[in-house]
């Protein structure tokens, strides 16, 4: 831990983050009980350490988790220099909204995500199906939607709304990581007719890491082929890591 140096106290107790120690990058034992000795040896560090534990603003309880606070609790999962950029504020946390629109036209099955993809305004903000370098992101929720344009119309040009009757008896698997972090579900849970929430969202019980520049996969599967100048778009909602 001789790389720590006492100055860097000060953004573990000004951090607006629940677990400002985990940030330090600080994991053994051994490590941490060292740090809080040094802690605990400077006089300011002691009374600002005791301030920050019983004076700890209240926590908003919203009812349940958000995409923030999934995060927080997987900070241990970050690389060391990315924890201690969040602390030093070099990076921050931000709502995050990936999303991308393909043509399901004639098709039956699609992969929405692929490493040939790129960013196109209206289309997509993911590159190569991929995270981009230094992007850490915990995935809430799953916005699922289908739209038709006209002869004369493009994809810029679709209403998208909710899975049309004949796609919502398929279903979906979500790859990341290396690993299935969804398995294979039924498309139904992006069925929000007649719900007062957002058209076609599903949010996660159990939300997922996914690590940077980690190659995803999102393919979805119907029965029946899709008619000519179909879209389907996908936004996927979390929170992410950041430049300030």
């Amino acid at each position: 831990m001789s790389d720590y140096n006492e100055n860097d106290f000060d953004a573990v107790f000004d951090s607006e983050y629940d677990d400002s120690l985990t940030l330090t990058g600080v994991d053994s034992v051994e490590e941490q009980e060292e740090l809080l000795g040094r802690i605990w040896r400077n006089p300011r560090s002691r009374r600002r350490m005791v301030r920050r534990v019983f004076n700890k603003a209240p926590k908003i309880n919203s009812g349940r988790p958000t995409s923030r606070d999934d995060f927080q609790k997987r900070f241990g999962q970050l690389p060391r220099d990315t924890r201690k950029s969040l602390l030093n504020r070099k990076k921050q946390l931000v709502d995050t909204a990936l999303y991308i629109v393909k043509d399901v036209s004639g098709n039956k099955i699609v992969k929405m995500l692929q490493d040939d993809d790129n960013k196109v305004i209206g289309k997509s903000n993911i590159s190569g199906g991929k995270l981009e370098k230094g992007n850490y992101f915990i995935l809430k929720g799953i916005q699922l939607l289908y739209g038709v344009a006209s002869d004369t119309e493009t994809f810029q040009d679709v209403n998208f709304t909710v899975l049309p009757d004949f796609m919502r008896n398929g279903e979906y698997e979500f790859v990341g990581n290396g690993s299935i972090l969804i398995p294979s579900m039924s498309l139904e849970v992006f069925n929000t007719t007649g719900m007062d929430k957002r058209p076609g969202y599903y949010e996660l019980v159990n939300p997922k890491m996914i690590e940077t520049q980690q190659p995803m996969d999102f393919e979805i599967e119907w029965g029946t082929n899709a008619p000519a100048k179909a879209y389907v778009k996908a936004i996927l909602y979390g929170t992410a890591v950041a430049k300030y």
